[in-house]
Parts: structure tokens; C-alpha cells; sequence
């Protein structure tokens, strides 16, 4: 309202404003066109380039788990985005359980997804999101090294489910895909 009445009396507002209110999330800007066609790109990349603000991360480490996942060979994938310093290859990681425990882990390799593909590098500083191997007691939306944990969600289970295996099944084996899909 305040920036409407300034254009209003003024007729214009200021880049400085206009980034300000598309980082809190009040304005939305909309760009049309077609990549297929190459047309509106150009003006897309400027306006994100004008209107963005380039964030700023800590030196000290920090880390924030999105999602686990197992990779074709049956690796456990922590994938994180780096929120401050930079993570390396063999770096030793405090990471704690969902029961508070605290272990050290470390990471053995750092992958950059495309796709279905990826890339192995050996450091992915601040802002980077990848993928590490090595950790096997993160869960999602844990903080890792200066990050806060996520706030947990408040649900309420609306279902319950029960699991009945077909005879001769093997018990354990269920147990343990189970819990795969309980870290998911």
C-alpha cells in the first residue's frame, strides 16, 4: 500500500523496493514466452538478474538434509543443500539420530544430480545442493554443522494401516524394506 501511494504521488518506485518486496514473497513478477521458440527468454534472464538478490552464506559450515534416497546400487543418498562454508570430500560431519545421539560420520562422495545422471566432485561450497554418501543416521529436514533442524510437521494420522505378508515370506526382509521406506 505504502509503495502504491509513492508511485502514486511520484510515478515510480525503486529497483531497490521492487527486489525487496519480490524477496518477501508480495510481489510476484510474470514473464511470458516460449524456450522452444527463444522468445522472452532474454527478458526473463534480465528481469532475474535485475530483480534477484544474491544471498549470503556464512563461512562457518551448515547444512540442511531435504530428502534420503537410495541410489541403483543400494547406497543411502543424504541430499542436502550447503547453506554456509563448504563440504569436502572425507570431511567429518556431527550428525545426530532422531533419538539425540550424536555420531561422526563421514562423507565418502559428493554427487551433483542432473537427471538421472550425476557428477562427483570433490568440495560444493555454500548454495550448492547435492547429494553425499557415507551418512547413515540423517533424516529429513535435519540441520547439519550451524543449520537449525526444520520444525517438525504437527499431523494427525487420519489412517492406520496394517501389514500382512503372505505365508512363507520372509519377516526380516520385510522388516528391513519397511524401514527403508520409513527413512524415505
Amino acid at each position: 500500500e505504502k509503495l502504491l501511494e509513492k508511485y502514486l504521488e511520484t510515478g515510480e518506485v525503486s529497483r531497490r523496493e521492487i527486489t525487496g518486496l519480490i524477496a518477501d514473497r508480495k510481489v510476484f513478477p510474470c514473464y511470458f514466452g516460449s524456450a522452444l521458440r527463444m522468445e522472452g527468454v532474454e527478458k526473463l534472464i534480465h528481469g532475474l538478474d535485475r530483480y534477484t538478490r544474491w544471498p549470503v552464506y556464512p563461512e562457518a559450515f551448515g547444512a540442511k538434509v531435504y530428502k534420503i534416497a537410495r541410489d541403483d546400487q543400494g547406497n543411502r543418498l543424504t541430499h542436502l543443500k550447503v547453506t554456509g562454508g563448504i563440504l569436502k570430500v572425507k570431511d567429518l560431519l556431527c550428525t545426530k539420530t532422531d533419538g539425540g545421539d550424536e555420531t561422526l560420520e563421514k562423507v565418502n562422495q559428493i554427487r551433483i544430480y542432473s537427471g538421472a545422471g550425476y557428477t562427483m566432485v570433490q568440495e560444493a561450497p555454500a548454495g550448492t545442493i547435492c547429494a553425499v554418501t557415507g551418512l547413515n543416521s540423517t533424516f529429513s529436514g535435519q540441520g547439519i554443522g550451524n543449520e537449525t533442524e526444520a520444525e517438525k510437521p504437527v499431523l494427525e494420522p487420519v489412517l492406520s494401516y496394517q501389514v500382512l505378508l503372505p505365508e512363507g515370506a520372509d519377516v526380516h526382509a520385510a522388516l528391513g524394506k519397511l524401514h527403508r521406506l520409513e527413512e524415505e
